[in-house]
């Protein structure tokens, strides 16, 4: 592992950012940027898969793309949030796996591990932890109304995609359940008090602290926070220094969700906007777009970092953080991988037929 000690302020900050782009490869103008910025990790989305041997192709790239190995992200839950649809074929969502019983969510979870190894990511931004809440936004991706069977739910997941080497990243604390709201057009108002969200939205979150290696904190408003301004908890020292890592004792890496969001942009789109972000306690800023206010960003957390040195040392922290657990991490190209493609479709398609035969059915009386 790289000693914090011996990378440069602006090696340590761009580690703190994690880049998506347009495109099946980064274009010239993307190169640039990245080039300035040096990210910790990328995240891919549809937009960036034409085919089996592409995306691969691609990952293996961006892999190798800097000294510092970055991470290579992907959102995969299968249902409406399935990247690699296209590339195998479509997978159940998790409230349908879950539905299905224990046996056939981990049956689930050990496909999507396949898919993400067999394409060549090591992060799988899931599971969703949120409660299945009445009117919220996350229900076709939510596994359950009750906390701890989320956490049970969700634990066989993350325990299945970890013997495949995949990191997972709990999301989105503390719990959009009662988002009505759509945070990717504008900011949720979460009227849950402090005792519902920490005895319940919080539960599952808390009980796979030891398991999941990330959490993601949500672009919601929670008022009984503390924060009276309509402020994403992503960008909040209450939600995530004080709530998260104090009150809960949470000592692994927290990202952002996106900071291009309507709910983000919509309180004002600036780079002290995303300096509050790290300094709310964060150690990773997802973009999903490379756009040159990243570049902004970066620039403006170099000069903060380099000016104070209380914020000096959160970015060791954080950079350590995130240098830990890519020493964990332990990317071992798979052979024969031409075969897994058909041998995955299949597994999904037997999976989807096995579910429809015993989901329950109407009865006409």
């Amino acid at each position: 592992m790289r000693d914090v000690r011996r990378l440069t302020l602006e090696e340590k900050v761009g580690q703190l950012f994690i880049l998506g782009f347009q495109g099946y490869e980064p274009d010239e103008e993307t190169r640039a940027l990245l080039e300035v910025v040096r990210p910790g990790g990328f995240l891919l989305f549809q937009r960036n898969v034409e085919s089996f041997d592409q995306i691969y192709r691609l990952t293996s790239s961006l892999r190798e793309m800097f000294p510092i190995r970055p991470f290579v992200a992907i959102d995969q839950e299968g249902g409406p949030v399935d990247r690699l649809k296209q590339v195998f074929a479509p997978m159940p969502s998790m409230p349908e796996l879950a539905a299905g019983g224990t046996a056939q969510l981990r049956l689930g979870a050990r496909i999507i591990a396949a898919q993400l190894e067999a394409t060549g990511f090591d992060i799988n931004l899931a599971p969703v932890l949120d409660l299945r809440l009445p009117g919220s936004i996350t229900e076709e991706r939510s596994l359950s109304p009750n906390p701890g069977e989320v956490a049970r739910l969700a634990g066989a997941f993350v325990e299945e995609l970890t013997k495949r080497n995949i990191i997972t990243c709990t999301k989105h604390f503390p719990g959009l359940g009662g988002a009505q709201v759509d945070p990717h057009f504008a900011l949720p108002r979460i009227e849950r008090n402090k005792r519902q969200l920490q005895n319940e939205d919080a539960v599952p979150f808390l009980a796979l602290f030891d398991d999941a290696d990330m959490i993601m904190v949500s672009h919601a408003h929670y008022p009984a926070l503390g924060d009276e301004k309509p402020t994403p908890a992503s960008v909040s020292s209450r939600a995530v220094d004080v709530f998260l890592r104090k009150k809960l004792g949470y000592k692994g890496l927290i990202v952002t969700d996106d900071l291009t969001m309507g709910a983000v942009t919509s309180v004002g789109l600036t780079p002290d906007l995303f300096l509050r972000a790290f300094e709310a306690g964060n150690d990773l800023l997802l973009f999903s777009q490379s756009t040159p206010l990243v570049e902004r960003a970066f620039k403006t957390i170099v000069r903060a970092a380099r000016g104070s040195t209380v914020l000096g040392r959160r970015l060791d922290e954080s950079t350590e953080r995130i240098l830990r657990l890519k020493h964990s991490i332990e990317f071992i190209p798979l052979r024969y991988r031409s075969h897994l493609k058909a041998r995955i479709t299949r597994q999904i398609e037997k999976l989807r037929t096995s579910l429809a035969e015993t989901a329950p059915r109407d009865v006409t009386v």
